[in-house]
């Protein structure tokens, strides 16, 4: 392959790839509220079904964020090849959300996505979680940093 070629193939490399690098900050916040992990069930979390509670709170004075009553709940790891887990939670007391129907698939990692409508504006925000387990007994496999 001649010098041409090369510097053609990485010139298409790159034009590939900065749409994907776009994809992969999924979850980033996009207006003033954050999410915290209140409580998790079971603890600590292993692969199977979960039940997340989360507070959602305003980033510019941590006043709760009410009255929304539900939100969508995305689930995702870091790493490609994963399909999300997608559910709700519904307001349980002021500020504290709580997950229906979520399931860890893989032990690892997670991030936690919760998008919702608050004032008339969408807003999307995040919380990771590490350690998930692969079974109720075992050490999950680890990415990056470990909650025991």
């Amino acid at each position: 392959m001649g010098l041409r070629w090369t510097k053609l193939f990485l010139l298409l490399s790159l034009v590939l790839l900065v749409p994907l690098t776009a994809a992969c900050r999924r979850g980033e916040a996009t207006t003033h509220v954050r999410a915290e992990l209140a409580a998790i069930e079971p603890d600590p979390p292993a692969v199977g079904p979960a039940t997340l509670r989360f507070r959602l709170l305003d980033s510019t004075d941590g006043r709760p964020v009410t009255g929304l009553g539900t939100v969508e709940v995305e689930g995702t790891m870091s790493h490609a090849g994963m399909e999300p887990v997608i559910t709700t939670a519904r307001e349980e007391e002021d500020g504290i959300y709580v997950t229906e129907g979520f399931r860890f698939t893989m032990a690892g990692d997670w991030i936690v996505i919760v998008r919702g409508t608050r004032n008339g504006e969408r807003f999307e925000t995040r919380f990771e979680l590490s350690g998930v387990r692969s079974s109720a007994g075992s050490p999950g496999h680890q990415h990056g940093t470990a909650t025991p």
